[in-house]
């Protein structure tokens, strides 16, 4: 691609090994690659087929335009900080991370010391593995924000690696990834609690991940489709309070936390209801809100 800076990654785990593979396949060149494990970045770099690549961090840090920093969160800061003391940045470089839930100010020593740019890069999907990574990569989202010339290189290099680049605002960057956290991770935990129910039910294991999966993945694809409010179902969307009331007592023989999960959620899902775009579908239900709302405020105890 004309134009586009060449790439040095600092940190060879999963993140750094799919966007060096991710780049290199789009044709981007890798200028260097350091690894804290130079047998990782040896590894990596073999894989790209650009073995010389491999390099210390000090010289990674001074071989690309863009130098991105793909280590563990708290491991950043200092990094960037020792780098930029030892004037190992390029000046008018671009320093990027790839962290969802910190900003680019923590970048800061390098504009700072070495008249770099710097900026942040947070690919929205989950990374089990390097090779599932890149096999679901098409298409992820990449939130970008920092310096306006390092967010246009960071924009470009996710349009290039066959992401969606958007802009996040770097003050909002933490209640973003407080977004993604609740829609991946507690999503999973959700998950979870909603089989743990099913071993409570006398149902095995392997049953009620199939099953509850199933109708998950279906309830995303309404969701994605309708939105939330119109993709919601079930007894608070319908105003069953008696529902309800049935639930809260059979989960007070079960373990407390499950019951608050299920409280603190559905109350959550009853403002959804109540607050249904579609005003020409009232639920005369509704009426039964302020039941609902008081049987889920209710604390944990037994019925």
């Amino acid at each position: 691609m004309t134009g586009s800076a060449d790439i040095s990654i600092i940190g060879c785990g999963k993140v750094g090994a799919a966007i060096a593979q991710l780049a290199t396949g789009a044709g981007r060149k890798i200028a260097a690659l350091a690894s804290r494990n130079p047998e990782r970045a040896d590894d990596l770099a073999r894989r790209i087929g650009n073995p010389q690549s491999a390099c210390d961090v000090a010289r990674a840090a001074g071989a690309g335009k863009l130098v991105l920093l793909t280590v563990n969160d708290d491991a950043i800061e200092p990094l960037c900080d020792r780098l930029a003391r030892e004037g190992a940045f390029g000046a008018g470089s671009i320093i990027a991370h790839c962290s969802g839930a910190l900003g680019s100010d923590i970048l800061a020593r390098a504009r700072d010391s070495c008249r770099c740019r710097i900026g942040s890069m947070h690919p929205l999907t989950t990374f089990p593995t390097v090779s599932a990574a890149i096999e679901k990569f098409s298409g992820t989202y990449c939130f970008c924000e920092g310096d306006t010339d390092a967010t246009d290189a960071l924009m470009e290099l996710a349009s290039d690696i066959g992401a969606k680049p958007m802009l996040v605002e770097s003050g909002n960057k933490v209640l973003y990834h407080a977004a993604a956290v609740m829609a991946c991770n507690y999503l999973t935990a959700l998950m979870d609690a909603a089989v743990t129910l099913c071993r409570h039910a006398g149902i095995d294991r392997k049953t009620a991940l199939q099953a509850l999966g199933s109708l998950s993945a279906t309830t995303l694809e309404n969701v994605s489709k309708l939105g939330p409010a119109a993709a919601l179902t079930g007894p608070i969307a319908r105003g069953d309070a008696r529902t309800i009331h049935r639930h809260l007592e059979a989960l007070s023989r079960c373990d407390d936390d499950l019951r608050d999960f299920y409280r603190i959620a559905g109350k959550w899902a009853l403002k959804l209801a109540a607050n249904r775009e579609n005003r020409n579908q009232v639920n005369p239900n509704r009426a039964n809100d302020d039941i609902i709302a008081t049987l889920l405020d209710t604390p944990n105890r037994q019925e």
